[in-house]
C-alpha cells in the first residue's frame, strides 16, 4: 500500500497548487481581475491597446490552469514568441506581477499559494522582458 501511495504522489502535489489556487472557476474569476486591472494601468495598458482580451483571457485561464497541474493545455504560443519585439520592461513585468499579486488577493488566495504559482511563472520574464 505504501509503494502505492509513494506512486501517485507527485501527481496530488502537482495537482494540489490548482485545487489550492481554488480550481478552475477561481482561475478565471483571477485572470478576469488580472485583466481589467492590466488593462487600466497606465503602467501596463498601452502594451494592451491591440489585443483582443477575450482571446487573451482565454489563453492566459489555459496557461495558468496547466502551470498549476489542472486538467487544461495551453495552445498559445510561447513566451518568447508572443512577446517578441513588443519591447516589454522590467518595470512592465514587474506591474502586472504586482496585477496578479492584487487579483489573487482579491481571490482570497494564501500568500504562500501565491508564492508557489509566481515560482513557476517567475522563469517567463527572461522570454518577455525585452529591455
Amino acid at each position: 500500500a505504501l509503494a502505492g501511495m509513494i506512486a501517485i504522489a507527485p501527481a496530488t502535489q502537482a495537482d494540489s497548487l490548482f485545487e489550492d489556487l481554488g480550481g478552475m472557476a477561481k482561475i478565471e474569476r483571477i485572470t478576469s481581475r488580472l485583466l481589467d486591472l492590466t488593462f487600466n494601468d497606465p503602467r501596463t495598458a498601452p502594451q494592451f491597446k491591440q489585443t483582443k482580451r477575450d482571446r487573451l483571457e482565454k489563453l492566459l485561464n489555459d496557461q495558468f490552469c496547466e502551470l498549476a497541474g489542472g486538467p487544461c493545455t495551453y495552445k498559445g504560443v510561447n513566451m518568447k514568441k508572443s512577446h517578441i519585439k513588443l519591447g516589454i520592461t522590467e518595470r512592465e513585468f514587474n506591474a502586472m506581477v504586482e496585477q496578479l499579486q492584487v487579483a489573487m488577493d482579491a481571490e482570497d488566495v494564501p500568500y504562500h499559494t501565491q508564492n508557489r504559482f509566481l515560482a513557476l511563472l517567475a522563469p517567463m520574464k527572461r522570454d518577455i522582458v525585452e529591455r
